[in-house]
């Protein structure tokens, strides 16, 4: 994940959480963006654990005050697997800074090494831009005719029509249904986009490529936070 820094602290059992791993010795402090990704061994009902644990206590009101987020489902598979009690606990956990309106990583649980009781986990970092993919057809592009050329040109192609009193009704017809798909396909815009990204305008690609540009620190928070609140506010102005 370009950009973040990573803390792999671990906890042993024997361990207290609060006295060798306090901050700032394993479980230092860093700047957004940050992931602290590692075997904690504390207890916690946030994380799924029946009960909690001074040690959970100290995680958690240490994360609290770093301005961190715990990446966690509770829909999820458990990331540790005890063989000995056959049950699932959290000692592994992934927590994440957090920075006003950013968007958090995505955690997901996979399967299980073999001869390990730990379940690795996959952690993506989120999208900026979102596409909304579409079917692959085509369809009409409304608010994008011109009303006012289908007249003029519908006009125009009336006058090369076959006089009405002549015989041959089906030539008059078929001039009829010919000039109106040619009228349209000038005036009405057809085709789809690929991928579509609602409420992304020219501002939008200017930030975008700001945030780019500015690479990790705080510049491309700013610009990361200044898109999208420009997206939120043109989709409730819809």
């Amino acid at each position: 994940m370009f950009g973040y820094t990573w803390k792999n602290p671990l906890c042993p059992p024997e361990k207290s959480f609060r006295r060798p791993c306090q901050r700032p010795s394993r479980c230092s402090h860093y700047p957004h963006p940050s992931l602290y990704v590692g075997d904690f061994n504390c207890q916690h009902v946030n994380w799924g654990c029946n009960k909690t644990s001074s040690d959970g206590e100290s995680l958690v009101s240490w994360a609290t005050s770093s301005k961190l987020r715990l990446l966690y489902d509770q829909k999820e598979t458990a990331s540790f697997s005890s063989y000995r009690w056959n049950v699932g606990t959290n000692p592994d956990l992934a927590i994440a800074s957090f920075y006003q309106d950013s968007r958090l990583p995505d955690r997901r649980v996979l399967e299980t090494f073999q001869w390990s009781q730990h379940r690795p986990f996959l952690i993506t970092p989120p999208r900026l831009k979102v596409p909304a993919h579409r079917d692959p057809v085509k369809r009409w592009n409304v608010g994008k005719d011109d009303w006012k050329r289908i007249c003029l040109l519908t006009g125009e192609s009336v006058e090369r029509f076959s006089p009405p009193d002549t015989l041959n009704i089906y030539r008059a017809y078929q001039d009829f249904f010919e000039s109106l798909p040619s009228v349209a396909k000038q005036c009405i815009s057809r085709g789809r986009r690929k991928k579509y990204v609602p409420c992304w305008e020219k501002e939008c690609e200017t930030i975008y490529r700001s945030f780019l540009c500015a690479g990790a620190g705080t510049a491309s928070d700013r610009a990361a936070s200044s898109l999208l609140s420009w997206l939120d506010q043109k989709k409730q102005e819809r």
